[in-house]
């Protein structure tokens, strides 16, 4: 409880004070990022989620599969995933847990389970209650090839918590404070970007593929 109400102090610190620029620049890839795509890729793009953020799951769901079709799986771009959990902040540092506690290679796929499974969490007003949040961590579990009993093990270690809120805490050192934001070989894109389609990213990564 000290762990997660200290998480929440500084999370509410963040909101209550003036909205910090974003960052120009972030290193596009740090030890500990959780990839998908060939690491000689020539664009990165950098992506800062929260597990129970409506926005992430509708991007995650609906447009990063064409995104990934055209530019990942044909290792011209890398993507690199960054936690920054959102309310309710104790079952997204839940969710970001159980994706980093899946083998690298599964943690999209855990992503994409908890993603769909976000209805589950707003069946009713208030918080979600313990099944279900029980329910939907293990979906995302098993997605990524977890028993229970690994599942439980992952959630007994103080140290999955702790790797979550540093990250956490990295990702309001650079000035990132919503989600999903995205940065292209470290740049911002633009927020004011009405769309976030491969048509609307064609006019940010196709000029860096072809060296402009």
């Amino acid at each position: 409880m000290k762990r997660l109400s200290r998480f929440l102090l500084t999370l509410l610190i963040a909101i209550a004070a003036p909205a910090a620029a974003l960052a120009q620049t972030v290193e596009p890839v740090r030890p500990g990022d959780r990839t998908l795509g060939a690491p000689d890729a020539p664009v990165t793009l950098t992506v800062y989620l929260s597990t129970t953020c409506s926005h992430c799951a509708d991007w995650h769901t609906n447009d990063f599969p064409a995104f990934k079709a055209r530019w990942v799986d044909t290792g011209k771009v890398r993507v690199a995933f960054r936690d920054l959990p959102t309310p309710p902040q104790q079952v997204a540092i839940a969710g970001a847990v159980m994706a980093r506690c899946a083998p690298e290679e599964k943690y999209d796929a855990v992503l994409d389970a908890l993603f769909r499974g976000q209805s589950q969490l707003r069946g009713q007003p208030g918080p979600p209650p313990q099944q279900t949040v029980v329910a939907w961590l293990a979906a995302g579990g098993a997605a990524g090839g977890l028993n229970r009993d690994q599942m439980n093990a992952c959630f007994s270690s103080e140290a999955s918590f702790t790797e979550v809120e540093a990250r956490a805490e990295q990702s309001f050192a650079d000035g990132v404070n919503s989600t999903p934001s995205f940065f292209i070989n470290g740049q911002p894109v633009p927020e004011t970007m009405a769309a976030r389609d491969v048509a609307a990213f064609e006019p940010l990564v196709q000029p860096l593929l072809d060296g402009r």
